[in-house]
């Protein structure tokens, strides 16, 4: 498979959001259009997409797949389970992108799943720090902790003022956190969006703009 961290393809949303949490709100393509499309669509889908995102190794990727095949059921509800977070995640963020207070449902299903997360993780060394790590028992929820430990990194410890929410076109409304130096950046994607966006006005201009080098009919 030679498609992880790279854009859009047939099976994989683009990479934009900036954080981990925001890539996992972003599975859902244009979710402002009147076309969204979900790119999760049951477990399988959900451990590839944390391939893809940098989230899981191919090797942890294989043992999920084994455990959903053993455990359908449990692969259903975690599934679930994820479909919930992802709503919650988005909520949040896109509370914040928009200067609103996120709802208290919202932070308490991130926070819930947060410490059940914890639970079952370790402190590892890693550098000159210690992080969480997941790297223990095969368990079919690890494929949300990840996520969620982004999300209240950012939470906690990121700048909330550089969550944004693109408009595209009035149909994306994708997530992503602004690293520019100035802060100005607007766009999920400058070549996507952003493009469409100047054609767009360029579009607009063009047909308010009268008629250049034209001359009325010719006289006898």
């Amino acid at each position: 498979m030679k498609t992880r961290g790279q854009g859009l393809t047939r099976d994989f949303p683009r990479l934009l959001g900036g954080r981990l949490c925001l890539h996992f709100a972003n599975t859902i393509e244009d979710p402002l259009s009147d076309a969204p499309q979900d790119f999760l669509h049951d477990y399988t889908d959900l451990v590839r997409w944390s391939w893809h995102a940098q989230a899981l190794e191919e090797r942890a990727m294989s043992q999920m797949g084994e455990l959903a095949a053993a455990d359908p059921d449990g692969a259903r509800d975690v599934f679930e389970r994820a479909l919930r977070l992802r709503a919650a995640v988005d909520g949040v963020f896109r509370a914040i992108a928009r200067g609103e207070e996120p709802a208290r449902d919202d932070r308490r299903a991130i926070q819930d799943e947060h410490l059940d997360a914890v639970r079952v993780a370790s402190l590892v060394r890693a550098g000159d720090r210690f992080v969480w790590s997941w790297t223990s028992e095969p368990d079919l929820r690890r494929v949300l902790w990840p996520v969620v430990g982004s999300a209240v990194e950012l939470l906690t410890g990121g700048d909330l003022t550089r969550v944004r929410e693109c408009p595209g076109v009035d149909d994306c409304g994708w997530l992503f956190y602004d690293t520019s130096r100035n802060r100005t950046r607007r766009w999920c994607s400058m070549e996507g969006c952003g493009s469409r966006s100047k054609m767009r006005r360029y579009h607009a201009r063009s047909k308010h703009r009268p008629d250049e080098g034209v001359t009325g009919p010719a006289t006898a």
